[in-house]
């Protein structure tokens, strides 16, 4: 039996960063902060759903807690004077028993984002969109914004048909056994009426390593 790894899990420490930020003295407590993290990440996502959210960090101190969001449709998450964010701060007091932090920052470039990338899939297969037209778009939007390669995978019953199968959708390299390649993964399902079929999206982002390149990248918001 083959086995796989998860491309963002194999890179933390390398290429990735942790999107949990606390420390724990004793394992007790660290389990239970654990807990909440998977509590506060499907708490997020069921309150704003697909709302362009990208990433999740979770920050834990001793003074307070924070949870910042990454998303590409801040005016949607935040409403008319911050009003959302200070609904959702009082509904998370609630459910936690904690005083917490929310923090929204902009996703520049929402194309390199396999999570809103992914969500955007889903939504187009679930207007009854033909699956490889809507894959072929993505396809041309990533590579658009300087991706060095993007993979999708859509699988379940495609085009109404009674077996399942799945397909593949490549454009660039996606260098997934690599771990200095810097690969954006997301999988998500589609509720569609004939059925669910499961979206999988990989980027693979360019990786800068000269001081003009980094200079023109951060102009360019990548």
């Amino acid at each position: 039996m083959s086995s796989k790894a998860h491309p963002i899990g194999m890179r933390v420490g390398i290429m990735k960063s942790r999107p949990a930020e606390w420390f724990a003295k004793y394992k007790r407590t660290g389990a239970d902060f654990f807990v909440e993290d998977v509590k506060m990440r499907k708490f997020v996502d069921d309150t704003f759903g697909r709302s362009g959210i990208s990433k999740v960090i979770i920050r834990k101190t001793a003074k307070e807690w924070e949870i910042i969001m990454f998303s590409s449709k801040v005016g949607v998450l935040m409403g008319k004077n911050w009003e959302k964010i200070k609904q959702f701060e009082g509904v998370l007091k609630k459910k936690f028993g904690k005083d917490m932090k929310v923090i929204i920052k902009e996703v520049k470039i929402p194309e390199l984002s396999a999570k809103i990338m992914a969500e955007f899939i889903a939504s187009q297969l679930e207007a009854r969109m033909p699956f490889r037209k809507v894959a072929k778009n993505v396809l041309q939007k990533v590579m658009e914004k300087w991706a060095a390669g993007i993979k999708i995978q859509v699988g379940g019953r495609l085009g109404w048909v009674d077996i399942s199968r799945s397909e593949k959708f490549i454009e660039g390299r996606v260098s997934l056994q690599t771990f200095r390649s810097d690969i954006d993964f997301y999988y998500l399902q589609a509720r569609t009426k004939y059925g669910m079929l499961g979206v999988k999206v990989w980027i693979e982002k360019w990786i800068l390593y000269n001081k003009p390149q980094a200079s023109v990248a951060k102009k360019i918001g990548l």
